[in-house]
């Protein structure tokens, strides 16, 4: 039983120290490129120019502002709601037993 947690503490250790390693190291030294560490590096060199494949549009906002005004807001602050139709609720479904 002591083993084992002997061997949980060596590991909790070891990823808690290679987890803050790089916050460490560039709180010490800022001239360090802390992304050796980890390998980011070779990632990015390999990769190739990404192609955007979607084109941004703005929408004209204005008149949504402008519809969304003129809604009477006086029924939502007096509670004043429609009253659902009737035919809308549905009884509960017939349980099918396999």
């Amino acid at each position: 039983m002591i083993q084992k947690k002997t061997i949980a503490l060596f590991f909790i250790v070891f990823f808690m120290a290679i987890t803050s390693a790089p916050t460490i190291i560039s709180s010490i030294d800022n001239s360090i490129d802390t992304a050796v560490l980890f390998g980011f590096g070779e990632e990015e060199e390999e990769k190739e120019d990404a192609k955007l494949l979607f084109e941004i549009v703005f929408q004209d906002l204005e008149n949504f502002i402008s519809d969304s005004g003129k809604m009477d807001s006086d029924t939502y602050t007096y509670k004043q709601y429609l009253k659902p139709h009737l035919n809308i609720i549905f009884p509960p479904p017939e349980i099918i037993l396999v």
